[in-house]
């Protein structure tokens, strides 16, 4: 998407007016928009969302406002090492008091757009005091283009920053909505050109920007798309044909494989792309529970679910781990979907780029958040995953377990699934030919796996044009064991229910590819003004329904500003 500077995105709809009470458009406590822009950036400081959530997603920014915010927000970060350089050489912050933020934002357009400062629903003031620096500011930017000797604006930009630097952008096929026939026709009769390249070939031939696209190589609903594409705006996402769902986020549904007509669950559910992706290979036919902690998030779930035209998902707030797995509700459940929380290590796309490009500019290194590499932390997330698995296996009719995260971390990854096949013996790895066995790039042996189940498991990474990923598939070998099953749950109740909370730093870090989940910061009401329901009974107690049914998030209640994810379109 790029942005102009005057309420329109390229490619998107002009804003609409309406509801002026002022000559600048605002009404009583509406921020103006420089400082709302403002406030977002500070958020993103502090890590509270990611860029589309705190802009598509919050409830607080109007709607014919919330694709200019975002565009302009992106370009902001984009440009944020020159644009600060610009200002810093002419002192505006110290003089005019504005905030760092907004002027940052304010200098974007004043030198970058080809609108200059935005009026609707800006505050005359600051563009005043912007203003009495325009031709300064200018000369500056003009000396450091003649410094880098650059040809264009995009020559501003540190090459790690650049549109260029992501990976390809990925599109799920709803077949609830549509189908592949339907959807490539649709993209051939708007121009664009379908390729067949070789795995080597790809990244020459879907070059930034590139009108093409593919059908993916190893799933056979996704299609990829050059770097750079925006399909935001496109009718075929606005109607729930397509999904925006990176491809490693893509794989869990195709290792878990489930059938038409059975009952599946999501234990980590939101925010739901996965889940629907359960749903469109079922046909809409048979159910899917859909568990999550956190009602804020389940709510997205409901709504992005409700957009993909999926029929038959029972959403419930309740923590998977306090779920009775002989309770008869889930007598009938065969397949398991499990993507808990995790370090996030594999998420490495464009907009995290920027973000963390901005904050190392504008905070003390030392301030800076780092990767996930602790190996206290990795360890205490590792357990969570390996009970989180265990737990799975405890549902006396389930069949086929898929385990994934958005980690490169063997400890997560390679460690827990040798923990879990240590731990019992009902079930094994699926075959390599049942787990993407066209991927090339498979498991490490060095985390108690053999060379054989090693190559059961599926890595992805960065390199190859996707985020780092790690998914394994789970099959059951022999009949359920009730009596060990009853004797772990009553172990299991005299624990400490802290112990079944993923880490707490991980509860708002959680990464997974999907990159559309709400922020999660703050405890202000759900949707419709619902009250937090209660938890199940423990396990030695008799069971009771996990939660109501999550409320619709069409109400009109007040909502919370929002994290998804993520986009990447993860």
């Amino acid at each position: 998407m790029s942005y102009n500077g005057r309420g329109k995105t390229h490619g998107g709809k002009p804003a609409r007016s309406g509801g002026q009470v002022s000559r600048t458009g605002l009404k009583e406590g509406e921020l103006p928009f420089y400082k709302q822009a403002a406030n977002i950036l500070a958020r993103l400081e502090r890590r509270e969302g990611s860029i589309k959530n705190l802009t598509i997603g919050n409830d607080d920014i109007k709607d014919e406002d919330k694709r200019t915010i975002y565009a302009l927000i992106c370009q902001t970060l984009k440009f944020a090492p020159v644009l600060t350089r610009v200002l810093d050489a002419n002192k505006v912050m110290k003089k005019e008091k504005l905030g760092r933020r907004a002027e940052l934002l304010m200098a974007n357009d004043m030198l970058l757009s080809s609108q200059g400062l935005r009026r609707k629903d800006a505050d005359p003031k600051m563009n005043k005091a912007m203003s009495r620096h325009e031709s300064s500011l200018k000369r500056e930017l003009n000396r450091i283009r003649q410094e880098v000797r650059a040809r264009n604006d995009e020559d501003l930009v540190p090459l790690h920053l650049r549109d260029g630097a992501s990976t390809f952008r990925y599109v799920r096929v709803n077949n609830l909505v549509s189908n592949m026939d339907k959807v490539l026709e649709h993209f051939y009769k708007e121009g664009y050109e379908i390729v067949t390249p070789s795995r080597d070939e790809l990244h020459d031939v879907l070059q930034v920007r590139a009108r093409k696209l593919m059908r993916d190589l190893d799933l056979d609903d996704v299609l990829v798309f050059p770097p750079g594409t925006d399909l935001h705006a496109h009718r075929l996402f606005v109607t729930g044909a397509i999904i925006l769902q990176d491809k490693a986020s893509c794989m869990p549904a195709h290792v878990v494989q489930p059938t038409r007509g059975s009952t599946a669950l999501d234990a980590c559910a939101a925010p739901g792309n996965k889940t629907s992706h359960m749903v469109s290979m079922m046909g809409n036919e048979g159910k899917v529970f859909a568990f999550d902690m956190d009602r804020f998030r389940l709510n997205t779930l409901v709504k992005l679910t409700d957009k993909a035209q999926c029929k038959i998902i029972e959403a419930k707030c309740a923590n998977f781990l306090e779920l009775d797995p002989l309770d008869p509700e889930y007598a009938s459940v065969e397949f398991a979907l499990l993507d808990p929380s995790c370090s996030g290590s594999g998420i490495v796309n464009r907009m995290d780029v920027l973000v963390d490009s901005y904050i190392a500019l504008s905070q003390d290194a030392d301030q800076v958040a780092k990767p996930e590499t602790d190996k206290a932390r990795l360890a205490s997330l590792a357990e969570f995953q390996t009970s989180i698995v265990l737990h799975a296996m405890r549902f006396p009719n389930i069949k086929r377990i898929s385990y994934s995260t958005c980690s490169v971390h063997e400890e997560e990854n390679e460690a827990v699934v040798a923990r879990v096949l240590a731990a019992q013996s009902e079930f094994a790895l699926a075959p390599r030919d049942q787990v993407i066995p066209s991927w090339p790039r498979r498991g490490l042996k060095s985390s108690g796996l053999t060379e054989e189940q090693a190559a059961c498991v599926v890595r992805t990474l960065p390199e190859d044009g996707t985020n780092g990923f790690f998914v394994a598939g789970f099959v059951r070998q022999t009949p359920a064991d009730l009596n060990r099953i009853r004797e772990e749950l009553r172990a299991l109740a005299n624990t400490d229910k802290s112990a079944m909370l993923p880490p707490k730093d991980d509860a708002e870090a959680e990464a997974a590819p999907d990159m559309d989940a709400p922020y999660r910061g703050n405890k202000r009401k759900a949707a419709g003004g619902a009250k937090p329901v209660k938890k199940e009974k423990r396990h030695d107690k008799k069971p009771k329904p996990a939660s109501a049914v999550v409320p619709s998030t069409k109400s009109k209640g007040k909502k919370r500003p929002k994290r998804k994810e993520s986009v990447a379109d993860a």
